[in-house]
């Protein structure tokens, strides 16, 4: 990012007056350092480690100081979202800056740091960090200002702001330069970013054109996860457009690479989007089979995780008019969404109206909606669900004969649904 690894690699070898040849003796082929150095093939740690000991490089980044290797290799650690070493290098680089490092990195630097604070879910130094970009952003370069754009659409997703994250995203995609400042990796994960939320917005086309595009570059790279992450979003989108045959493919390659590669992080998102689309074509009893595979993979996982099935197990009982079962699932994320606010889970609400739904309705319904929850979704630009709930104040109005009412949202409603 900015100057990738390779670049480092191939400066301090011409720094050093080395040939290919001679920095590769004994520990990769030159034909591999070439590759590395041209940004089209990613060296592990060791190796990493000992071309920099070739180079001098490690001596000086095994101090205290900064060098240019230490933080592009922070770069690299955080858009491979690798935490606990993205943290390593960021405390290094914050109580250690001197000045042993190329000072074109230092806005690189103060920029990087808003996605930092992102991954760490550090929101309130996130949002110092934007106050005080914004007021140099006017002098950024293109490469600069790529990653500025990109770095704050990661922070409005992260606050559930995913048409503000959108924009941000697509702006930053108007200073990809490939052939001068950004590599392959960078430029298709931000084709995944756009994918991912443009899905969030119902955007499907959008969603489906990118995360193609991605899909693409991660398979001839045997990127397997990531291709599982992609064909999770093409099996959402391709449901949401009714292609339930295609949904169920790329819910099945999924599936696949998961087993493959044994990572339970994707079959849980797969189970639980199964259970989705078998819902969507009215089987029930094998949608709540998944939705029951998909917690009992989460019961070590966060409570924002852990109420994703739970929700979706209430709602597929209500569904088919399982009472009892519908408000077992009911409490349970009532009990766990205590703790939380609904910026954390979209879910905090829910459970707190299918109180209501499933218990029947007191005084507080109307409040909870009017006051809580469609203002929330209204400024976080949630269209969908905004919609979903205005349709059903408007009915609750309507049964209770409070036809001014029902039609102020019924209104609301059909400006609402114009938007899709």
């Amino acid at each position: 990012m900015g100057i990738d690894l390779g670049q480092a690699i191939k400066f301090n070898r011409l720094r050093a007056n080395m040939t290919q040849a001679e920095l590769a003796n004994g520990i990769i082929s030159v034909s591999y350092l070439s590759k590395i150095e041209n940004g089209t093939a990613e060296p592990p740690e060791e190796i990493i480690g000992l071309l920099g000991e070739r180079l001098n490089m490690n001596a000086l980044d095994s101090t205290n100081a900064v060098t240019d290797q230490s933080i592009i290799r922070w770069f690299h650690h955080l858009l491979r979202v690798n935490i606990d070493e993205s943290i390593r290098l960021y405390n290094k680089i914050k109580n250690n800056l001197i000045n042993g490092y190329d000072k074109k990195l230092t806005t690189l630097v103060d920029i990087h740091k808003l996605y930092y604070f992102v991954l760490i879910k550090d929101y309130k130094e996130a949002e110092n960090v934007i106050v005080s970009l914004q007021k140099s952003s006017k002098k950024f370069s293109e490469n600069e200002m790529y990653y500025y754009l990109n770095f704050l659409g990661c922070y409005h997703y992260s606050q559930m702001e995913y048409k503000k994250a959108l924009d941000f995203f697509q702006n930053a995609e108007r200073y990809i330069h490939s052939d001068i400042f950004h590599k392959a990796e960078d430029i298709h994960n931000l084709y995944y970013l756009i994918g991912s939320s443009a899905s969030k917005i119902r955007q499907t086309h959008l969603c489906l054109l990118y995360t193609l595009r991605a899909l693409e570059y991660y398979q001839g790279k045997y990127e397997l996860r990531r291709c599982a992450k992609c064909q999770i979003l093409l099996g959402i989108s391709y449901r949401r457009i009714n292609n339930i045959d295609k949904a169920k493919e790329s819910y099945g390659f999924a599936i696949k690479i998961a087993h493959k590669i044994d990572d339970n992080g994707i079959l849980v998102l797969c189970y639980q989007n199964m259970g989705k689309l078998l819902s969507s074509i009215g089987e029930s009893f094998e949608s709540i089979n998944h939705y029951l595979k998909s917690y009992e993979l989460r019961k070590n996982q966060s409570i924002e995780k852990k109420l994703i099935p739970i929700s979706s197990l209430m709602n597929e009982y209500y569904k088919i008019g399982d009472l009892e079962n519908a408000k077992t699932w009911m409490e349970l994320g009532l009990e766990l969404s205590k703790s939380i606010d609904p910026l954390q889970s979209i879910h905090v609400y829910e459970f707190k109206v299918y109180e209501h739904l499933i218990n029947g309705i007191n005084n507080s319904f109307e409040s909870l909606i009017t006051k809580h929850i469609i203002p929330f979704y209204h400024e976080k630009q949630l269209v969908y669900e905004e919609a979903n709930y205005t349709k059903l104040l408007a009915k609750y109005y309507f049964d209770n004969r409070k036809y001014k009412q029902a039609a102020i949202y019924y209104k609301a409603l059909d400006n609402i649904n114009s938007y899709f």
